[in-house]
């Protein structure tokens, strides 16, 4: 009989932990959660542990970047953090799945980031200078060890590109860049789909050692405001062809050296 009570007890205390474990409140990781956004803080929290919610994310002035929601899987519990994430705001729609390899690692997938330029411009761009267009990134994968990212899977199309000056709107046409990336070394091309006002290509190289670009830029029809713009960036050729090359960091000064 005392066993029997014993093992009835065990089961409700066991029982009571689990359904404490399973309904944990969002506010309880509310700290951990900001001590990972860097500045950032989180206001109107709802849910559980396990599936939550953020009316808002606030930046580091003060200003609302949108309603957060996640889902984080019990595995947690056993050390294994697989937590999925989307943030909607006015400047667009962040969503993505992370996994946690090991202290200092971790993997994104299924990631995906859009947004229309006109918000994202008037936040981050000096006056008079505005992009316009729908700008869209997909990764397919990306491990990062702690800011830097040790493989890469990831596309973005720039549609509709538009640069808006203090007189001129300059016309991009649709752009896309594609970067891959393994153990610590990413390339990255980019180019315009062929059709637009402008005719670019680029090459990037980023690694530990250091970083390269290589863009060549030239209008497909006679444009002298879009000439002038693109010759502030580069050295420009007969044919009107706009050509910068850029290097750093390690790598480039040892070269430099030679």
């Amino acid at each position: 009989m005392n066993r029997s009570r014993a093992a009835l007890a065990l089961f409700v205390v066991l029982l009571a932990l689990g359904a404490l474990v399973a309904f944990l409140p969002a506010s309880w990781v509310k700290p951990q959660l900001e001590a990972r956004l860097h500045g950032l803080r989180l206001e109107g929290l709802s849910g559980t542990v396990w599936q939550g919610h953020a009316d808002k994310v606030l930046a580091v002035d003060g200003s609302d970047l949108g309603r957060l929601d996640w889902t984080l899987s019990r595995r947690a519990l056993i050390g294994d953090t697989q937590l999925g994430v989307e943030l909607f705001g006015a400047w667009g729609r962040f969503r993505g799945q992370m996994h946690k390899l090991d202290a200092r690692r971790e993997e994104w997938s299924a990631l995906h980031i859009e947004s229309d330029l006109v918000t994202l411009s008037e936040r981050f761009l000096p006056v008079g200078s505005r992009l316009r267009g729908l700008l869209a990134i997909d990764v397919a994968r990306l491990v990062l060890q702690g800011r830097w990212p040790l493989d890469l899977d990831a596309k973005a199309h720039w549609d509709e590109a538009r640069l808006l000056g203090q007189d001129h709107i300059f016309g991009l046409g649709n752009l896309q860049l594609q970067a891959q990336g393994e153990g610590g070394v990413v390339q990255a091309t980019l180019q315009d789909d062929g059709n637009g006002p402008l005719q670019l290509s680029g090459q990037f190289d980023l690694s530990p050692l250091g970083w390269r670009y290589d863009i060549k830029a030239k209008p497909r029809q006679p444009d002298p405001a879009l000439s002038q713009w693109l010759a502030g960036f580069g050295s420009t050729g007969a044919d009107g062809t706009m050509h910068v090359q850029r290097s750093g960091g390690i790598a480039a000064a040892s070269k430099g050296k030679k």
